[in-house]
């Protein structure tokens, strides 16, 4: 018989090992960062007109090409 290949899903799943929740809530909380999910969580809470997010998508890039630091960036993002 072959082996089954562990099926990979869209959740994400986080494996506790030895009882040590604290490091498993850890990378969870990394896991959730790193795939943006919040982000789209926080987009989808409301409606924005089609126009308005035209409008700070292109404000968004501008500010993109004129900033010269990363950091100034994150202010308005």
């Amino acid at each position: 018989m072959a082996k089954r290949e562990k099926k990979t899903s869209d959740l994400l799943y986080i494996e506790v090992k030895d009882g040590k929740i604290e490091r498993a809530l850890k990378l969870f909380k990394n896991r959730v960062k790193d795939s943006g999910l919040l982000v789209d969580i926080k987009e989808k809470a409301y409606y924005t007109k089609p126009s308005v997010r035209r409008k700070t998508e292109k404000n968004l890039a501008k500010l993109r090409y004129n900033s010269n630091s990363p950091q100034e960036y994150k202010k308005f993002y």
